[in-house]
């Protein structure tokens, strides 16, 4: 049934969560009216099709079913010319076989067919169902491209003929973080790899617990502009100011542990040379400069509080996400196993854990731990990805505006959900849990992270995805 001169803030919701009203016509598509409509909306497409799906559930072997009918409209439509773009949610068989299947058939059809295809990166999920077509027809809802949604359960998606839905849908869609984007370098300290290696300074400050002695080696790696003397011009002032002490010592306190420090840092690890003396400026020399085997830690550490806010081992994981990755990488992932890790930078494998796991749950990475069938010996590397660094005031400002939208007891509830699988820092994570209650109900919502939260940290089940296929699976099953 078409309604003409409808309001598209329910469409619009079911997306974005975000409300806007204009007139447009809409068509109702329930159940099997989807497929249908989708195959013709493709077949008829002039310039462009956008297509950000969840699920496909495909087999290239069956022609016959309707999920292969469809791929095979977006090759026709790349074949006479329409501009075709898809963007999948990154799954794993592991991931998603609870809702029936993962994209990776589909993604290696598409771009085997020249199609331009991607997935979301490993730390996001996308749980949209939606197509936009020549920048003014929209086709989204419930219905992931399944046999089960196409034929068995009960869906609700809608065609909507609008292009300002449509314009604010591409933007929205243009922001989703793509798999496999380069790491950019970030100005900041030069790390030399030497200090991290399994006899390096690193690990033994980590092994004295000297964190004030790693923070203030890291500082003047920051400030250090180069010079052929290797001479760091800073001051007492500035070293306490970074590190947080003028809050919290008095002028003679923070000047005496900062000596102590420094002389740590010169006749115990033998890193740099000091000249202290009373009412004159630090003279700091570095002996050894990081050169081009070096790695490179972003201001950003500093400027966004993270070197106070970081546990030791969490500083010192974040240090060797950084020198895995290096600054010339394509991917911002990588993949070693975690006792090869412990032994190439002499780290405690406990430590490690921890503080991988702290990172992990501020959201500055994400893990995508590999299967264990036969036992921890013989379980493959986990994926480590690394997500970046990012502002908690504006991450605050952003809850707080969640927080309005949704209510702050709706947020409260999420937040506490998104922290079971490692994301109570995702903004993203967050809000879609508080859709899911708003539209599966809270009881439904609550069993499912029941069920995963019983799984282990390093289970590749605990994971939000996973938490969506058994929400999947329930509405299947009614």
């Amino acid at each position: 049934m078409k309604l003409r001169t409808l309001s598209t803030i329910i469409a619009f919701v079911l997306v974005t969560g975000q409300g806007f009203c204009y007139p447009a016509d809409v068509v109702s598509l329930s159940n099997q009216e989807y497929f249908p409509a989708a195959q013709k909306a493709i077949s008829q497409a002039k310039k462009s099709i956008l297509l950000v799906m969840y699920l496909i559930s495909f087999n290239k072997e069956d022609k016959e079913s309707e999920v292969s009918k469809l791929m095979e409209e977006l090759v026709k439509a790349k074949l006479r010319g329409v501009g075709v773009k898809a963007i999948l949610d990154y799954q794993k068989d592991d991931y998603n076989s609870i809702a029936g299947g993962d994209n990776s058939e589909a993604f290696n059809f598409l771009k085997n067919n020249g199609i331009e295809v991607y997935f979301d990166s490993v730390g996001s999920y996308t749980h949209t169902k939606a197509m936009v077509i020549d920048e003014r027809i929209v086709i989204s809802g419930s219905h992931n491209w399944t046999d089960a949604a196409f034929t068995r359960s009960n869906e609700t998606s809608f065609l909507i003929d609008s292009p300002i839905l449509a314009g604010r849908l591409l933007d929205e869609f243009s922001r989703i973080k793509l798999s496999a984007q380069p790491l950019k370098e970030c100005p900041g300290a030069r790390i030399p790899y030497w200090a991290l290696g399994k006899n390096g300074v690193v690990p033994e400050m980590l092994r004295r617990h000297n964190e004030r002695g790693l923070d203030i080696w890291l500082l003047l790696l920051r400030d250090f502009d180069g010079n052929a003397q290797g001479t760091v011009n800073t001051d007492y002032e500035a070293l306490a100011d970074s590190l947080g002490l003028l809050k919290t010592m008095d002028r003679r306190s923070y000047r005496k542990e900062i000596n102590r420090q420094l002389r740590n840092l010169s006749k115990l690890y033998k890193i740099l040379e000091i000249d202290t003396q009373i009412n004159q400026p630090i003279k700091i020399r570095l002996l050894k400069e990081a050169g081009k085997e070096s790695f490179s830690l972003p201001r950003a550490y500093w400027d966004y509080g993270w070197g106070n806010r970081l546990s030791m081992p969490a500083k010192v994981c974040f240090l060797i996400n950084l020198a895995e990755l290096g600054v010339k990488q394509d991917s911002p992932e990588w993949m070693v196993a975690r006792p090869q890790v412990s032994e190439k930078y002499g780290i405690e494998g406990r430590i490690l854990y921890k503080g991988m796991k702290d990172l992990r749950e501020f959201n500055v990475i994400d893990v995508e731990c590999s299967q264990m069938d036969e036992g921890y010996e013989n379980r493959m590397p986990s994926v480590t990805v690394y997500l970046g660094l990012y502002d908690m005031r504006e991450f605050e400002q952003k809850l707080a505006r969640l927080d309005q939208a949704y209510g702050r007891e709706l947020i409260i509830k999420s937040r506490e959900y998104a922290f079971v699988v490692f994301k109570g820092y995702d903004l993203g994570v967050i809000e879609e849990v508080a859709k899911l209650i708003n539209i599966n109900g809270a009881a439904n919502v609550d069993e499912a992270f029941k069920i995963v939260e019983q799984k282990s940290p390093d289970n590749p089940k605990r994971i939000f995805g996973y938490v969506i296929g058994i929400l999947d699976k329930m509405k299947a099953e009614k």
